[in-house]
């Protein structure tokens, strides 16, 4: 479906640009810290520009950017259009609550230029950043160029989650006209990379693209303001909505005169999933106008602030989070990287691709994810003091890899085969490796140096000659006895306690033999029973200390056994969070589709009813098929990949420590 062709033509990328020169700041998004997800975000001030907007070049400013990219919250992002003058930064300054902010200007001149914005804290909707993007007029005659209007909207249009267009007087088919930019939509955007899949049937591709619209637009509110019908169709009262529903039925036709009359009518019929409109009086007199933010609210017409309040309700209470047509919700960095994708395409001569921006994104977006959990589980591990036992390190391996996992579960988007998922588990996993090699490197460090402490005695007593004479054996075993008990008595050494003292022991063989050997207080027949008691001694100590090595392995294997379930739990976890994400945004789309569907049949539009028939009829496909595939066929794969990797770490730990499993 198409509700009209635009003007220019698709396949000329370069001519969506003509005349119209972009720059833009290099300020690059930094990573979002792991600790700020969910700190509150300080208001700002006032309102910064986002998009300047000077002799024809757009340019975004780094300074806003900066702003917006440290958003780490879900957004509602409400965009204000509409021809230059009629008051709507007044209304993006009530839905700030604020008297002043956005500029308003008191003459004919346009004060806005370019699309300013203001970021504050939600005020009904604790742990949610409400944007607030206030655009330049559309028509203002001191621009002399259509693509300012055409550019400014459609980055608005594409940005917000809620777009407010404000207009004065009536919806006439003037009004219409004016708002005709939405008509050409479809020659200024690309739902997907039309070149990919090779396919060269345009009309039918910019067809399908249309029907697409309506997952990747905002809500749409009309403002009609100093409106002074009365809301009545013949003699029954009717509501704003039913006004607006009125202003937008379709003629039935064919000819040309018909197809003008409904292609601005069809366009916000079938772009936008929802419509709302209220209708504004005159707020003061026409001397006192132009000074309405140095007024007293009493100052101001009941009626007109009645109405205001019920349009800033509205809009609190019922604009959506900006999100993914799969659902999922936007942050500042994430919207700043959008937003650079769209300019940056623009500024080469090419429509800005909406998948395409978003696999940009993303793929930004989810290696900034491993980046900020990989740097969460470090932060966290680093907090031990080595040596610690291995059961201490294993556990704070799990909370902290637990703690990972969630970080990059709620920053990641789409991670489409689980690639930076994957990735993230290498890193973790060879960070942990590193982490219990530092940790054998300090238990071998602490238990010589606890034994060389422990020995000292021996060592002085055998400089001095006390061993080297008749029951010098017998000192010396007492001494070592000490040393021993000593030793094992000592805390923290750590996991390679055992492995040491049986280094150590062999070592000092030669030592107790020769102490033995030179004791003439012994029988040779107590000297023989004292050398084997030696060996048992040292026997047993190496079964101390392969039984340390084989418990240790054990460990090894238990905790990425417990690493992969925990990978595997997160996984699910996300599978199922992205398709319910997705299913509600399938079921929001259809549900348009219907209501669509049932006002054309009831108007007698049989042919535009059918060809809503055939594009519910492949969101059913989609939604059938999203149900009975998506989460089973990837989970299963997931599983089949987390347990070869799982097998694949078992070999080489077990080749590692010369062990067979």
């Amino acid at each position: 479906m198409r509700g009209v062709r635009g003007k220019q033509n698709n396949q000329q990328g370069a001519g969506a640009g003509a005349g119209f020169a972009f720059s833009f700041g290099s300020s690059v998004a930094k990573p979002v810290s792991s600790t700020a997800m969910d700190a509150p975000v300080p208001p700002m001030p006032a309102p910064l520009c986002l998009v300047t907007n000077e002799d024809s070049v757009l340019s975004l400013d780094p300074a806003a950017l900066a702003v917006l990219q440290e958003v780490p919250q879900p957004l509602v992002v409400v965009a204000i259009a509409g021809p230059y003058r009629t008051g709507k930064s007044f209304l993006m300054n009530r839905l700030a609550q604020k008297r002043i902010g956005f500029p308003l200007g008191p003459t004919v001149r346009a004060e806005t230029k370019g699309i300013w914005m203001w970021c504050l804290p939600h005020p009904r909707r604790p742990g949610v950043t409400l944007v607030l993007l206030d655009t330049e007029g559309l028509g203002d005659p001191n621009k002399g160029d259509s693509h300012n209007d055409a550019w400014i909207f459609t980055l608005a249009l594409l940005l917000s989650s809620t777009l407010v267009y404000n207009s004065i007087g009536t919806i006439d088919q003037k009004a219409l006209e004016n708002l005709e930019l939405v008509t050409e939509l479809s020659e200024m955007i690309r739902v997907r990379d039309g070149n990919k899949d090779g396919n060269d049937s345009v009309g039918r591709e910019d067809e399908a693209e249309d029907c697409e619209f309506v997952r990747f637009f905002p809500g749409f509110v009309w403002v009609v303001r100093d409106f002074t019908l009365e809301l009545r169709l013949g003699e029954r009262p009717i509501t704003e909505d039913e006004y607006l529903e009125q202003a937008l039925e379709l003629k039935h036709g064919h000819g040309r005169k018909v197809q003008n009359y409904n292609s601005t009518r069809l366009c916000l019929r079938n772009y936008f999933p929802t419509k709302k409109c209220f209708v504004l009086p005159s707020p003061l007199g026409t001397g006192e106008q132009r000074r309405m933010e140095e007024l007293p609210e009493a100052a101001l017409a009941p009626g007109f602030l009645q109405q205001a309040a019920k349009f800033c309700d509205y809009v609190l209470n019922t604009a959506r989070h900006k999100t993914l047509p799969d659902g999922r919700e936007l942050t500042g960095r994430a919207l700043c990287l959008l937003l650079h994708s769209y300019v940056e395409a623009i500024n080469s001569g090419r429509l800005p691709c909406l998948e395409g921006a978003a696999a940009v994104m993303m793929a930004n977006e989810n290696a900034a994810a491993v980046a900020a959990a990989l740097e969460a589980y470090a932060k966290g591990m680093r907090e031990l003091t080595l040596p610690t036992e291995p059961a201490e390190l294993s556990a704070s391996h799990g909370k902290h890899l637990n703690e990972a996992l969630t970080i990059f579960q709620r920053r990641s988007f789409r991670d489409r085969d689980q690639e930076h998922q994957r990735r993230l588990m290498e890193q973790i996993s060879t960070e942990y490796n590193r982490l219990q090699e530092e940790n054998d490197a300090a238990s071998r460090r602490r238990c010589k140096t606890l034994l060389i402490e422990l020995a000292q005695a021996l060592d002085t007593n055998l400089a001095r000659g006390t061993y080297a004479q008749p029951g010098g054996y017998r000192a010396y075993e007492a001494e070592r006895q000490k040393l021993l008990e000593g030793y094992r008595q000592a805390e923290d050494k750590g996991p390679k306690a055992e492995e040491v003292l049986d280094e150590f022991l062999a070592e000092r063989r030669a030592e107790a033999g020769a102490v033995l050997k030179a004791d003439n207080a012994l029988s040779e027949v107590e000297k023989q029973l004292e050398d084997q008691k030696q060996q048992a001694q040292l026997m047993e100590q190496q079964q101390k200390a392969a039984a340390e090595r084989e418990q240790q392995l054990q460990a090894l294997l238990e905790d990425e056994r417990c690493s992969h379930a925990q990978n595997l739990q997160a996984l699910e976890a996300k599978m199922r969070e992205e398709a319910a994400n997705a299913q509600r945004e399938l079921d929001r789309a259809l549900e348009a589709k219907l209501r669509e569907h049932g006002e054309m049949l009831q108007r007698g539009f049989n042919e535009r009813a059918a060809l809503l028939e055939q594009e519910m009829a492949a969101l059913k496909r989609e939604i059938s098929g999203s149900k009975q595939d998506l989460a089973a066929n990837i989970f299963d794969a997931v599983r089949a990949a987390c347990d070869l990797a799982r097998v694949w770490k078992i070999s080489r730990m077990s080749k590692a420590r010369g062990t067979a499993v």
